[in-house]
């Protein structure tokens, strides 16, 4: 039976998005680490065993599912199926190194029965466990995002049909801030906060940061049609950049988790494409359309603001202009 491979480079900043950036031998420039250099898609915005699924304790679990019981009522099946989900392959191979020893000492007493595992069915359950173990979290990122690019390519064709549809809308508000919340430096800011629910905010993150992306985007999608979508066209030489934070709240603070009382959510979609998502209220006004090469950079250092460990461009150029500025 073919079970495929487990994972170890994990992207949470998917390939997929950074592609815009890349050129035709799909490698991207980044600033990161003090240095500006170019790499391939593969080797960039991601780390080792990032979603690996992590082994939580009953403490964990139970304080998971208190968190879950003080949402809207209707969500929270959904959440606890997830929960479930997260939690039985690490569960099946605890059991399974548990019955291993007792088996082994069985046969040692008494002999071989039909009832007992050979070494090759061990060897091919280990395996399959180890793949689950490695691939389910980012194997469910990836089945969301599939259904989200094509919004974004739809966006940048300025066909935004979708949103009157509730169908589509809904999961292209829910990949939104899957987007938002998946990220490596969401991740580190919250860590950074005191909380007193969990014993280890960093092992119970993966299931928490998807139980918010699904609330946030359902709150949105309720209230969707005070919203809008706006393309912005940056027809100037300073391109904009991205980062390993992509969606941005432009009303809160690049270095903290406060959260604002609104949001206005800036997201690049290509060196010349951004998407503004915003109240209708929100004076439009204030967003100059095709944007100037001022708000090009004022775009830019935002991204760099709010980015984690990496910034990028398709100009290595522009990130090595970036780079003496930050000095």
């Amino acid at each position: 039976m073919e079970t495929g491979q487990p994972k170890v480079y994990h992207h949470h900043t998917p390939r997929q998005y950074l592609l815009a950036w890349a050129d035709a031998d799909e490698r991207i420039a980044w600033l990161g680490y003090g240095m500006v250099r170019r790499s391939g898609l593969k080797v960039v915005g991601g780390e080792n065993d990032f979603y690996k699924l992590k082994e939580l304790t009953v403490p964990d679990v139970d304080c998971l599912k208190l968190f879950i019981d003080g949402l809207r009522e209707g969500g929270r099946d959904g959440h606890k199926r997830f929960l479930q989900m997260y939690l039985l392959p690490t569960r099946l191979k605890a059991l399974l190194e548990q019955r291993i020893p007792e088996q082994q000492q069985r046969i040692a007493e008494v002999g071989a029965s039909e009832d007992d595992m050979g070494d090759a069915a061990i060897a091919q359950a280990r395996h399959e466990l180890k793949v689950a173990i490695a691939n389910f979290n980012e194997d469910y990122h990836a089945s969301i995002e599939r259904r989200f690019w094509p919004f974004l390519e739809l966006i940048k064709q300025r066909d935004l049909s979708f949103y009157e549809d509730p169908e589509r809308a809904i999961d292209f508000i829910h990949g939104l801030f899957v987007q938002y919340f998946r990220t490596k430096a969401l991740k580190e800011r919250v860590l950074q906060k005191e909380n007193v629910l969990f014993d280890d905010m960093e092992r119970v993150w993966d299931v928490l940061s998807h139980i918010m992306a699904i609330e946030a985007g359902g709150s949105f999608f309720v209230d969707r049609r005070n919203f809008q979508i706006i393309v912005l066209d940056n027809e100037t030489q300073v391109p904009f950049i991205t980062s390993d934070q992509p969606i941005i709240n432009m009303l809160a603070d690049g270095k903290s988790f406060d959260v604002p009382e609104k949001m206005e959510l800036y997201y690049p979609l290509s060196p010349t494409q951004a998407m503004l998502y915003l109240e209708k209220a929100t004076p439009i006004g204030k967003f100059n359309n095709p944007v100037s090469i001022d708000d090009a950079h004022r775009y830019n250092q935002m991204m760099l603001d709010h980015s984690g460990l990496l910034v990028f461009s398709n100009s290595e150029e522009y990130l090595t202009f970036l780079k003496k500025q930050s000095h």
